[in-house]
């Protein structure tokens, strides 16, 4: 029941970023990172449920290293944090299984209980770096609380940005 809700927040977190883009460019206005960034987390999660395969990590990394490089040169904190969020996304897609969804599993016997491993290897997996970006995760969607619980009015990009953080914390928790 959590991961449909997750699912349905994270594709309604992608539709506002894209909306937001959208009435960008009909005012004429180059789309912010922020919701670039939240687009493509958005739609990489999405995709996440229908594809293993560590190469879709290479567009979060290129991103990633734009915007890491971008943060360097103008010294803002979003542009880093969305740099950590779309190289975490890169860490996901890495580390997920290398073979086809619903592999069969393999049954290793022994004497005292059987154990049933994937038949396919893991890709990429530092748990410690996992559990770090977890945190990240977890504090960002705090963070993101807080501007919501704010006595101005709630801001869409803190609604995304909160959606997206509990379900990249969520699918990190279940990757470890």
């Amino acid at each position: 029941m959590f991961e449909q809700v997750m699912t349905g927040a994270v594709v309604l977190a992608t539709a506002a970023a894209t909306a937001r883009i959208c009435i960008g460019r009909r005012d004429r206005r180059l789309p912010a990172h922020v919701d670039l960034a939240h687009l493509l987390m958005g739609v990489g999660m999405v995709v996440m449920h229908w594809a293993s395969s560590p190469v879709l990590a290479v567009p979060f990394v290129v991103f990633g290293c734009g915007l890491g490089l971008r943060a360097a040169k103008l010294r803002t904190g979003s542009h880093l944090h969305h740099a950590i969020g779309s190289l975490a996304m890169a860490y996901m897609f890495a580390g997920q299984q290398t073979g086809a969804a619903g592999a069969p599993l393999v049954a290793v016997g022994h004497h005292h209980a059987p154990v049933t491993v994937a038949a396919t290897g893991p890709g990429l997996a530092l748990p410690l770096l996992g559990w770090t970006l977890m945190s990240y995760c977890v504090l960002s969607a705090g963070f993101a609380a807080a501007d919501l619980a704010r006595t101005p009015p709630p801001r869409l990009r803190s609604l995304v940005e909160l959606a997206l953080s509990i379900a990249m914390a969520h699918m990190f928790l279940v990757m470890l």
